[in-house]
């Protein structure tokens, strides 16, 4: 299996930047966002998130790898648009 640099680190996410990479998914569930958002960018565990909002640990695996490939995606995408 190949490692895939996705340049996220739990607790250093901007909220923007969560946003934009939750927008090019088909996550909606409000509680799992919510634990995403509060691993991601507010810097919970993965545990103390999917605890706190409820969240069923899989589904929460399941969503934050979509969210990471997201990030991968959007990573690779940049290289295409040069900064002026």
């Amino acid at each position: 299996m190949a490692v895939v640099d996705h340049g996220l680190v739990p607790g250093q996410v901007d909220s923007e930047q969560f946003d934009l990479l939750l927008e090019g998914t088909s996550i909606r569930g409000v509680e799992l966002i919510a634990a995403l958002r509060d691993h991601l960018v507010g810097g919970l565990t993965g545990s103390e998130a999917w605890a706190k909002h409820g969240v069923n640990k899989s589904q929460f695996s399941r969503r934050l790898a979509v969210i990471l490939a997201e990030s991968a995606r959007a990573k690779r995408l940049s290289y295409f648009y040069h900064k002026e």
